[in-house]
């Protein structure tokens, strides 16, 4: 089984002020991946030294090393000096640990969005809004999504879904983030097409699908059974409703925007019950067990599935997603 660290490469500086930065970084991946397995080490004028750094996650037992260079560019240090530093070190441990090089921060295609973000002030300062008709704004909106589309390699069928989510969230992130079983659309649709049922996590959910092509959408989570079983059992209302719908949810789609204890227990009963839904749409939002139960989605092989990586996501995420393909199953046609 592969256990594996992460260290944080910087250059070092004799300015504390700079190197703080560092550990800031390093502090904060370990509580958003709530993991101690990565450490700082710098290159010089500062420690931990990249040598101690190693050294440290060798004798916890690592047999992978993957190593984010906190750096602008791949230059000397990024192809010879780090390499040949971490080298030398595990071979003196005399441990064998596979070694991971990751693109140095620099290389990142979202590194426009930083420098557009560290100079927005400045240049808002010399703009001003224009008047736009008001049944252009939309249209005006999803041309400046497409834009951002074109730049990426997207899939043609899931980019109606993906300008849908951006266009409901006002986050660019979710170009990036969204994850798509390879059957998710086509299986989608289908079922949109043949007027199967939509349930829900929550009533907000719910309440933003849209309902006018005839679609039963619903939600047991107030229904009495369901608060009596969570009550019972221990467990979320969510949860509960989830395992009181069963073998209802085969051939049906489930949107799931708030609740991760709802996706937990919908993914067990795909594995365990044998439990067949035509399309989960999992995109819970929160900081507890919300990107674990993502993740733990994406293991399914066999019920195609939408969600995205991280924190992200939520009610209105959930019904932009399954809008997008009823407005390309009914109206796009």
């Amino acid at each position: 089984m592969s256990r594996k660290g992460f260290i944080v490469i910087a250059h070092g500086s004799r300015k504390t002020e700079a190197n703080n930065r560092v550990f800031e970084l390093v502090r904060r991946l370990r509580n958003y991946f709530q993991a101690d397995i990565f450490k700082p080490a710098f290159m010089e004028s500062a420690s931990p030294s990249i040598e101690e750094s190693v050294k440290l996650l060798v004798d916890g037992g690592i047999n992978e090393l993957i190593v984010f260079p906190f750096f602008l560019f791949k230059g000397v240090h990024y192809s010879k000096d780090v390499p040949e530093i971490i080298e030398k070190t595990i071979d003196g441990t005399g441990t064998a640990v596979n070694v991971r090089m990751l693109e140095p921060v620099g290389m990142h295609p979202r590194i426009f969005d930083m420098v557009q973000e560290m100079l927005y002030d400045e240049v808002m300062d010399s703009l001003e809004s224009k008047p736009v008709e008001p049944a252009d704004i939309e249209n005006r909106s999803m041309e400046i999504i497409e834009s951002w589309l074109e730049r990426c390699d997207i899939k043609a069928e899931q980019r109606p879904v993906i300008k849908r989510v951006i266009h409901t969230t006002g986050d660019f992130d979710f170009l990036g983030n969204m994850v798509f079983h390879e059957r998710a659309v086509s299986e989608g649709l289908k079922a949109l097409n043949e007027k199967k049922a939509v349930y829900t996590d929550v009533t907000m959910v719910q309440a933003g699908i849209n309902k006018r092509f005839g679609h039963n959408v619903a939600c047991v989570l107030n229904e009495p059974e369901v608060v009596s079983r969570a009550e019972r059992e221990g467990t979320t209302k969510a949860s509960a409703a989830i395992k009181s719908l069963g073998h209802k949810l085969d051939g049906n789609i489930v949107a799931i925007g708030n609740a991760p204890t709802a996706l937990i227990t919908l993914v067990d009963m795909v594995k365990e019950d044998g439990v067949r839904p035509a399309l989960i749409v999992g995109i819970p939002v929160g900081f507890v067990n919300a990107k674990e139960a993502k993740r733990y989605l994406t293991t399914l092989t066999d019920v195609p599935y939408i969600t995205n990586r991280g924190h992200k996501g939520g009610s209105t995420v959930a019904a932009a997603i399954v809008n997008a393909l009823i407005k390309t199953e009914f109206m796009d046609k």
